[in-house]
């Protein structure tokens, strides 16, 4: 079943459940993993269709309309060109040369399909993602060892943490499922919090890369505050808020053009 099918069936059972679903039901009912589940609600998201909110999400009914089918764009969703220019602008921060650390998310999965441009990097990350998609190139890529997270696709525990904390490096590459000036960096989920700590504790600049949407709210999982990251790259839709409060922080801001 493609993607979009998915997501349709997944707005039809939102209206037919009261506006409210789980994310296990997702991967109960069409048995995909955590991840693909959650990539769904994000696209839905971007479409403006759902709200995401711990575990799962709630239906949004966009002002005046009925039809919640979700719109069919040439890039598959504006979500996705976000992650892009993104991903493409962080990416344009690391060079030849350099050892960075890549944790696990789809922005930052962005940011590793954009190193392809460069010779030569030494690469460590817990993401099965990351690794799939560098395995081609010429980088040294040092996994990250630890328990398998068989839904999220990457590796969390004290084994991971051991490899993090006996090296340094020059810059971590880092998500976000929430940020707010209040706390700070949230996230969903709960296992690699340590695992994104002592990435940022380890590395000389810590680039936090993150959709506008992100901004103002915050996820399940508190995570850092947000003057221990060094920069942060977003998208052109970030509020006017943030913008300026980023930048009295003193951290570099860069806002991609999706």
């Amino acid at each position: 079943m493609l993607a979009q099918e998915r997501q349709d069936i997944i707005i039809e059972m939102l209206k037919q459940s009261g506006g409210i679903i789980k994310m296990t039901d997702i991967v109960s009912k069409f048995g995909v993993s955590n991840e693909t589940a959650r990539r769904d609600l994000e696209t839905l998201q971007d479409k403006n269709l759902v709200k995401r909110i711990y575990g799962g999400a709630v239906l949004v009914k966009p002002p005046g309309k009925t039809d919640y089918t979700i719109p069919r764009t040439e890039d598959g969703s504006r979500g996705l060109a976000e992650r892009t220019a993104i991903g493409k602008a962080a990416a344009d921060l690391i060079h030849d040369g350099e050892t960075i650390l890549l944790a696990a998310g789809t922005t930052v999965l962005q940011v590793a399909r954009h190193l392809k441009r460069l010779h030569y990097l030494t690469v460590l990350t817990n993401s099965l993602a990351v690794i799939n998609e560098l395995s081609d190139t010429n980088f040294d890529i040092y996994v990250l060892g630890g328990k398998l997270d068989t839904n999220e696709k990457n590796m969390y525990g004290d084994m991971a943490l051991k490899t993090i904390r006996s090296v340094f490096v020059d810059k971590t590459v880092i998500g976000a499922g929430g940020i707010t000036f209040e706390f700070g960096v949230s996230d969903y989920g709960i296992d690699d919090f340590g695992i994104r700590e002592a990435m940022m504790k380890h590395a000389n600049q810590t680039i936090l890369v993150a959709q506008s949407e992100k901004f103002g709210t915050n996820a399940f999982s508190i995570g850092y505050p947000l003057d221990q990251v060094s920069t942060i790259v977003s998208d052109t839709n970030l509020s006017q808020e943030y913008k300026t409060g980023i930048r009295e922080m003193g951290i570099e801001l860069i806002l991609a053009e999706p």
